[in-house]
């Protein structure tokens, strides 16, 4: 049934526009005469005026998406429901993915509920092992009815039919006396089934607005959920723009920065870098992103035009660049059709954008799309300008130095008397390099190598080299929880090996990060500098914690669910001397 859903959802997607290609959704089964047929009829939804809800449990557990967080696990679930107006000929076994929802609270239910869970324990308290198992499984289900409930199609959370008696009078139930809190795209292929869109804890007054279109309008499924997409994106890209203003982004120093953040901005799964304040570099790591890839351009392309500093000016209008992370929108169940993974001629333009980030120019590349991300990280800009403070007639290493923003700001602002960068990559070292003399810097002083840089540790070692500041900005080493582990290891080993390089006689700085989400988050942030601590005892070195920093603020965070997107920790060290004598 899985399947099913995921054809849907290309046939569904693919009438959106034709500014896209049609969307697949596949894995290896294959499909059953009866469930194409399925998926051919309920390609026709688009034009019902179908509306699904998501009902969830009121209960501890929910209390934080009930207060604002905008993700709903799938374990807070209760049921789905989706109501049409017209007979119902065929129907879904799920909600399909990317769907605009309602989501409403249902009152806890009191049903010797303590006693329940006091059975699935052991005497001295403790859970039975099988229930470790049992309590992660997905039990709620489906419901499909027609606008008189007379008819109630009951389907388990896989999508598979159960039954055509249905509780009518429950589902009714549901709908009625169910506390409307917000609307919100289902994923019923991600532990996050439902991304809070609206809450009306948030914007009460557009929630109104939206609930007259969703429960009152005519129109069908694809047009009322156009006009909400448009009305709610139009007002958070609006907030997003006008919190960089007060940021003063963008300024005469600085005109590349990140104007959306995902979840901080209230759009999770959606980041828009603005480089050069020429393009506007758009990144989809989630399934409803990608699945309103058309209206959401078309916000977005009208919001920014308004605003002078964004094209509404005689400069002309940005450019908006679309990329995806495969990798992220795969975790999200979503498969880019077949084909979108190669890199064809026309995804390698290389033609140059010429930001300044802090007065220093940068090459950019935003419109070849086999390039990292959107291009340029400029999480780390506070940081490269706050660290090269402290570079007066030091001798710096910048180690993965990726397009040089350490090195530059230790050269420019910090006047270093020489730095080194170093990275694997033969192409961060040549735009490093073309970057040093687009600030026409001496390449007396500064220099970049191609090296892994463990093996330059240890050839720096062996000469006798020493470096009075040193930067330590690996790339993600720990992807998910599970990688924790060996990720300390290789945490633990480059930042030994990168203390022994400091001046043995004075001392020095290290100014190490982790852009590791599961690094940062574990115990507080705690982790990680306890790993530094171990990597200094083996290093033979005392240390001192000088001050620990995050992300630039225009990688804004939401509050509700702080810090579970917190990834970046720069955390500055004191190193000291040898020995005491």
């Amino acid at each position: 049934m899985k399947n099913l859903l995921y054809v849907f959802s290309m046939l569904r997607v693919a009438r959106l526009s034709t500014l896209v290609n049609a969307f697949a959704f596949t894995n290896h089964r294959p499909f059953s005469r009866q469930a194409r047929e399925t998926v051919l009829a309920a390609s026709s939804h688009d034009d019902d005026p179908v509306k699904r809800y998501v009902v969830i449990q009121k209960s501890k557990q929910s209390m934080n998406f009930r207060n604002g967080s905008p993700l709903v696990f799938s374990g807070s679930v209760e049921k789905t429901i989706q109501v049409h107006q017209t007979p119902l000929k065929s129907s879904e076994g799920q909600i399909p993915m990317g769907s605009l929802v309602g989501i409403l609270v249902q009152e806890e239910k009191n049903k010797g509920t303590q006693s329940k869970k006091n059975s699935n324990r052991n005497s001295d308290g403790r859970k039975k092992r099988n229930q470790d198992k049992a309590s992660t499984e997905i039990r709620y289900k489906h419901y499909v009815v027609d606008e008189n409930f007379d008819i109630a199609r009951e389907y388990n959370a896989d999508g598979e039919f159960l039954s055509d008696s249905g509780d009518v009078l429950e589902i009714k139930r549901s709908l009625q006396q169910g506390k409307l809190i917000g609307y919100g795209f289902f994923n019923p292929s991600s532990m996050y089934r439902t991304f809070i869109f609206c809450h009306e804890s948030n914007f009460k007054d557009v929630f109104k607005d939206i609930t007259d279109i969703f429960k009152t309008s005519s129109k069908s499924y694809r047009e009322r959920t156009d006009e909400i997409i448009e009305m709610v994106m139009r007002m958070k890209i609006k907030d997003a723009i006008r919190s960089r203003i007060l940021l003063n982004l963008p300024s005469s120093s600085t005109d590349s920065y990140r104007l959306i953040n995902g979840e901080g901005d209230g759009l999770s799964g959606l980041a828009v870098d603005i480089l050069g304040g020429k393009v506007a570099v758009v990144m989809a790591s989630a399934a409803w992103v990608e699945i309103h890839k058309p209206i959401i351009m078309k916000v977005m392309r009208d919001v920014l035009d308004t605003y002078s500093a964004y094209g509404g000016d005689m400069n002309g209008p940005l450019d908006i660049v679309w990329r995806n992370t495969p990798m992220r929108l795969r975790q999200d169940g979503y498969e880019l059709p077949d084909g979108c993974h190669d890199i064809e001629k026309d995804d390698l333009d290389t033609t140059p954008v010429i930001l300044k980030e802090n007065n220093i120019q940068y090459y950019a590349y935003p419109y070849d799309t086999s390039s990292q991300k959107t291009g340029f990280y400029c999480d780390q800009r506070e940081n490269r300008y706050n660290v090269a403070s402290h570079c007066q007639n030091k001798k710096v290493l910048d180690l993965c130095c990726f397009n040089g923003g350490f090195a530059l700001n230790a050269m420019i602002h910090g006047g270093a008397s020489s730095c080194v960068g170093v990275d694997s990559s033969q192409q961060a070292v040549d735009a490093a390099t073309a970057n040093a003399r687009l600030n026409n810097l001496d390449s007396d002083s500064i220099q970049f190598i191609r090296q892994d840089i463990s093996e330059y540790m240890k050839d720096a070692k062996d000469k006798g080299e020493e470096f009075d500041v040193i930067i330590l900005d690996p790339p993600k080493l720990a992807p998910t929880v599970t990688a924790l582990d060996r990720a300390s290891r290789k945490y633990h080993s480059l930042n030994r090996d990168a203390m022994k390089l400091i001046n043995s006689k004075e001392g020095g700085l290290l100014l190490t990060c982790t852009c590791s989400g599961a690094m940062t988050q574990k115990n507080g942030g705690q982790y990680f500098l306890e790993t530094i601590k171990k990597a200094a005892l083996s290093a033979g070195r005392r240390i001192t914690l000088l001050r620990s920093s995050g992300a630039a603020p225009c990688h804004t965070q939401c509050p509700a669910s702080f810090p579970a997107n917190a990834y970046l920790t720069a955390a500055l060290f004191y190193i000291s001397p040898e020995n005491d004598s």
